[in-house]
């Protein structure tokens, strides 16, 4: 993972240039990634790193961390306080975040900043995959691929699927899903310099064209890093887990068979959790996500 991480940030800073004049281009971009760091005996200890949630006024904080030897100082708080103070000066309305499940200090540091749990999502790990039997897609069924440009799918299948309380911290608005054109322009250049594949699907019940589920994969073609498969499934129709997770998972092992393949399922998703288990995934942790009316 480590290495990833590594990866990952090498592929930004080669890109940053770009990156810096597409924010000039398209504001948007210019919340693509926003943090604070915390300066002690000269260096950096700590860090918060958040963003816009495409463009929309919700934010998303995606790191608080500090060094071990530097805690119980009161540096994520500080670092986080400012992150959230330039996040409303910023035009946010809220913001989310994700903890570990039993790391009850920063639970707690969040709780006193006003966060409160309002979902959970488990991640599973396969660290030694093989090309699964995939059972058949249930009659009155119907998956094709899902282009990136569609956002308009994406963005009404989550209004219709997504709880009311998880909603309430991420609502399902257009700025979400519809993304600018730098950010268009951009994605493809990552996966290039990242060297990584991807693909999207969408489930269709063909009596009417309804869309009850999307899939899709992350593999690297570099033979190094971790592979990833997503499934969102409409609570209505758990028949389709198993198939899902068992084709993502296929396609996977077929590009790139010797790396560790993770998928995230949210709690209120129960069938999908269940197929992955079925499939070998261990659960390796759980976040709870917590939320912040600003």
């Amino acid at each position: 993972e480590k290495e990833q991480i590594s990866h990952v940030i090498e592929s930004f800073r080669r890109l940053w240039p770009l990156i810096f004049v597409m924010g000039v281009l398209s504001p948007p971009l210019r919340d693509m990634f926003r943090g604070y760091v915390a300066v002690e005996d000269g260096k950096i200890v700590g860090v918060t790193i958040f963003q816009r949630h495409g463009t929309t006024n919700t934010w998303v904080v995606g790191t608080v961390g500090v060094i071990p030897k530097y805690r119980r100082r009161g540096l994520a708080r500080k670092t986080l306080e400012r992150a959230l103070e330039l996040m409303k000066e910023r035009g946010a309305e809220k913001t989310w975040l994700g903890v570990i499940n039993g790391n009850t200090p920063a639970q707690r540091l969040y709780e006193s900043l006003g966060f409160a749990v309002y979902d959970a999502t488990m991640d599973y790990t396969l660290t030694d995959p093989s090309t699964p039997s995939v059972p058949e897609l249930p009659n009155g069924y119907a998956i094709s691929r899902l282009p990136r440009s569609d956002w308009r799918t994406r963005f009404e299948f989550e209004k219709r699927i997504t709880p009311e309380e998880v909603r309430l911290y991420e609502p399902i608005e257009k700025g979400r899903f519809r993304r600018p054109l730098m950010v268009r322009l951009l994605i493809p250049l990552l996966n290039l310099v990242q060297r990584v594949k991807e693909e999207a699907f969408a489930v269709r019940r063909t009596e009417d064209g309804k869309v009850v589920a999307r899939c899709g994969y992350e593999v690297s073609l570099r033979g190094k890093g971790v592979n990833s498969i997503s499934v969102r499934l409409d609570p209505k129709h758990p028949e389709l887990a198993e198939h899902l997770v068992g084709l993502m998972l296929k396609k996977v092992v077929e590009r790139s068979p010797k790396l560790r393949v993770e998928i995230g399922v949210p709690a209120w998703m129960p069938a999908i959790a269940e197929a992955a288990e079925s499939y070998g995934f261990k659960r390796r942790v759980e976040y709870l996500k917590m939320g912040l009316l600003l």
